[in-house]
Formats: C-alpha cells, sequence, structure tokens
C-alpha cells in the first residue's frame, strides 16, 4: 500500500509572507483561476485553506514562465 504523505495547509491570513502577494489580490487571482484554489476546512464553515503543494506548482509555473518569457 502507498504511504500517505499530509501536505501542510496555509490559511489566508499566512500567504502574503510565501506568495508575496497582499490577501486581495489572492482573491482576485483565484477568481480568476490565476491562483490555487482553497479547501475547505469544514461542511458549510467559512474557514479554507491552501495546500502546500498546490502553492509550490503554482510557484514553479510562476518560474517557469519567467525563464521562458527571458
Amino acid at each position: 500500500m502507498a504511504e500517505l504523505q499530509l501536505n501542510r495547509m496555509y490559511r489566508l491570513r499566512d500567504l502574503p509572507q510565501f506568495v508575496g502577494l497582499r490577501r486581495t489580490q489572492i482573491s482576485e487571482l483565484v477568481k480568476a483561476g490565476e491562483f490555487p484554489r482553497p479547501i475547505p476546512l469544514s461542511h458549510g464553515g467559512r474557514a479554507v485553506a491552501w495546500l502546500e503543494a498546490d502553492l509550490v506548482a503554482w510557484q514553479t509555473a510562476r518560474i517557469a514562465a519567467r525563464n521562458t518569457a527571458a
């Protein structure tokens, strides 16, 4: 059986220090489909978080876009 590996989850208040964007910018990018969508933390609740793996993939794509544009 494959071993499960936990992903760290980040709340919106924590994201600016990791991705360099303000919370409002992150929300706008999510709506535009240009930033990973958050994961609901409870049924019907407002609490959401982002998976570390999704954030790393987004950063990697941004770096690749920069490198191909140069």
